[in-house]
């Protein structure tokens, strides 16, 4: 199984930070599937993944990113579905879980900072949240300073994701 299927059945949030990150991965090598083999696939140790299925895998990826015209920005239609599932639920949480609640209310202030500071960009407050966690991870694999007010926005983030992700897999 690729890692992505394993994800998105254990943790809807980090099936999607995960497939952004392979996004971002595939326009560093120009949506090139032998760029995508040569540098990633073929460097996995013999034994330690199915080798042809995870290429298939990206394959089809690459694929699908062509297909949609996501060669410079933007994310997949299944993945942003994906969001869009969890934006339903927060929707629901928040009429009927007053533990949710106290949750989101942390988080709001943050989140409401986040949507702002995009300027219309984003409108969606679990965006919000997707985005502050992948942009930490971002920031992480650039070698770059998180101060700690950030740190504890994307705490509140990740509080938010983590909370809704649990009740995705338990909605099943």
């Amino acid at each position: 199984m690729v890692l992505a299927e394993k994800k998105k059945q254990e943790n809807i949030s980090e099936y999607i930070i995960y497939m952004y990150q392979t996004e971002l991965l595939i326009r560093s090598v120009d949506l090139d599937f032998d760029k995508m083999k040569t540098g990633v696939v073929d460097s996995i140790p013999e034994g330690s993944a199915d080798k042809e299925e995870l290429a298939t895998w990206y394959a089809d990826v690459i694929a699908q990113m062509k297909a949609e015209g996501l060669e410079k920005e933007g994310h997949l239609s299944y993945v942003q579905d994906e969001v869009q599932k969890l934006s339903d639920l927060s929707v629901k949480l928040l009429g009927e879980n007053s533990g949710y609640r106290e949750v989101f209310n942390a988080a709001r202030p943050a989140i409401r900072e986040s949507i702002m500071s995009s300027e219309g960009l984003i409108n969606d407050p679990v965006q919000a949240c997707i985005n502050g966690v992948f942009g930490l991870l971002l920031s992480r694999m650039e070698g770059l300073h998180v101060d700690q007010e950030q740190m504890d926005k994307v705490e509140h983030f990740g509080n938010v994701l983590s909370y809704l992700s649990y009740h995705h897999g338990n909605t099943k």
